[in-house]
């Protein structure tokens, strides 16, 4: 006899990683299933990050961390957001960051569809 899993359980089961490095490119996710979007933090050029954009009809936010970074100059350490594909569809998910001086960066932009 063979093993057969869900597919679908084990999409939900599994998160989908993205980096800068996925900047530019397209992701699929089932519903339910979580993103978790890693890209380091700009502080060195005393830029914050703004709130991520993307339509809530097909995500939500769970949860926004920032992890630290090491002691050397210019790390600011990393921030983590992750998401839940809870519609389907399709969305910009986009990540900018502002510093006082009214500059924006656009550091992550990404088309997520839902199935």
């Amino acid at each position: 006899m063979s093993c057969h899993k869900d597919k679908n359980t084990e999409d939900k089961n599994t998160v989908k990683q993205l980096t800068a490095a996925d900047a530019g490119s397209t992701a699929s996710v089932t519903m339910g299933q979580s993103i978790s979007l890693i890209l380091g933090n700009p502080g060195d050029g005393g830029y914050q990050f703004n709130n991520p954009q993307y339509k809530s009809s097909v995500l939500t936010l769970q949860s926004h961390t920032h992890q630290n970074g090491t002691n050397n100059i210019g790390d600011f350490g990393k921030d983590i957001w992750t998401f839940t594909a809870k519609g389907s569809g399709t969305t910009t998910l986009e990540v900018t960051a502002s510093r006082g001086s009214g500059e924006t960066l656009s550091l992550f932009s990404n088309q997520i569809t839902v199935k």
